[in-house]
């Protein structure tokens, strides 16, 4: 999908993922947005391209964004 007011975050391997990520970046105050194929979630496919699940957020939100995913990859200790 491409939008010039919407920056790509992250690719979740499904729906499950997608919603782990979205809640957890609207904890945040953050305005999520998430795009997949519908035929995955329908036949529960998460490690193919249908079950990919794209999230975004503003751009203006991207930085503060991929902060908060880097904390939750990697913890808020040292990598």
């Amino acid at each position: 999908m491409e939008n010039d007011k919407l920056a790509l975050i992250w690719q979740a391997s499904g729906y499950l993922d997608s919603q782990l990520i979205k809640i957890y970046l609207e904890s945040f105050g953050l305005e999520v947005f998430i795009f997949g194929e519908s035929i995955g979630a329908s036949y529960g496919l998460t490690n193919t391209p249908l079950g990919e699940v794209e999230i975004y957020v503003r751009k203006e939100d991207e930085s503060n964004a991929l902060e908060f995913l880097d904390q939750y990859e990697f913890g808020s200790g040292e990598k």
